[in-house]
This record gives C-alpha cells, sequence and structure tokens, in this order.
C-alpha cells in the first residue's frame, strides 16, 4: 500500500539546486574560519607546579571546515604546542573550537592524547534545549564541587559541561559538521 504524495511536499530539482545554491552563499559569506585551542598551562619547574592556568592558543584561519579540522589535528598531535615566549611554559591542549566569520560556533571537540574527538552536533532544537539544561546542571555540580574543595572534580564536571556545549554548532553548519564528523570517526 502507498501513500499519496501531496505536490506540496515535493521538492523538484530546480528547487533542490537553487536551494543548495543558496546555502553555499551562505556558508561563503561566513568565512574563513578560525580555530582556537583553549590550553592548560603550566610551567616546568617543580617549584612552579601550583601555577595551573587556562590560556586561549589562535592556530589560524582557513577557508573550508575539512581544512581547519585537518590543520587543528596536525597542531596538536604532539601533545604540546609552543609557547612563543616562555620556553618553559608548556602548553596542554585542551579543547579546540572552530568558529565563521560571525563568530558562531562551526565545530568543537574535545583534545585527548594528541586526538580531536569531534562533539557530534545536535539535531533540532529541542536536543540542544537538553544539552543546555544538562550543561548548566553540570556547572552547577562543578561549582559545588570547588565550594566542597575538590577541586579536580570540579574539573572534570567543567570538561563534560564544555564538550556538552560544543555540541550546540549554529543551524548553518550542522549537516556540514555532522557529515566531516562522520567521515573523521570512520577513518
Amino acid at each position: 500500500m502507498t501513500a499519496p504524495l501531496s505536490q506540496a511536499n515535493f521538492r523538484g530539482p530546480r528547487d533542490i539546486f537553487v536551494g543548495g545554491a543558496i546555502a553555499h552563499l551562505r556558508v561563503a559569506d561566513r568565512l574563513p574560519l578560525s580555530v582556537t585551542c583553549q590550553c592548560r598551562a603550566h610551567w616546568d619547574d617543580p617549584a612552579l607546579d601550583q601555577l595551573c592556568f587556562e590560556r586561549q592558543v589562535d592556530l589560524g584561519m582557513w577557508a573550508d571546515l575539512a581544512t581547519a579540522m585537518g590543520k587543528a589535528g596536525t597542531t596538536v598531535a604532539p601533545g604540546l604546542l609552543p609557547a612563543e615566549r616562555d620556553p618553559d611554559l608548556r602548553l596542554v591542549p585542551q579543547f579546540i573550537t572552530i568558529l565563521d566569520a560571525e563568530h558562531r560556533l562551526v565545530l568543537a571537540g574535545d583534545v585527548q592524547a594528541g586526538q580531536i574527538r569531534w562533539c557530534g552536533p545536535i539535531e533540532n532544537d529541542a536536543e540542544a534545549r537538553r544539552v543546555v539544561s544538562e550543561a548548566c546542571g553540570l556547572r552547577a555540580a562543578a561549582r559545588a564541587a570547588m565550594e566542597s574543595g575538590d577541586p579536580s572534580a570540579a574539573d572534570v564536571l567543567l570538561g563534560r559541561a564544555r564538550a556538552l556545549e560544543g555540541r550546540l554548532v549554529d543551524r548553518l553548519w550542522r549537516d556540514l559538521a555532522t557529515r566531516l564528523v562522520g567521515q573523521a570517526q570512520a577513518a
């Protein structure tokens, strides 16, 4: 048994082509893509072990998402990023963020053992609301852990919240990001 399709739901080749061309032009307006890395910074001196802080490092700008993902991966692969002014400062990559020219999230990923684990983009607005709610709960739990004197638990909770928030990819980039994350996981 087949269900009849109404003509209102049918998209012809011309509509598909025009829709694709318009989407391509919207993406082109938001280029280049900037890639940044959130790092944990510390000195290679045992006397300074307790001085640990977060530092954001600019990794560059690229014209397309696939290239940006590849360059980010090769940059963080050694496990440490160079610190230009202080050779004793160690920058350990923690989280990668790719933003478009309008500073909207294109893709994000956790760095673990020199590899990027890309956050799978959300699929719809309902999932976005769920992700935001869960991330807020994790941040509240991290604040409580910090107040109770457990900074390591707070760091873990904040990392989980950051990874969840990394899924909040802008609507324009979701399909492309989802496809490229799938390809990266398959490789």
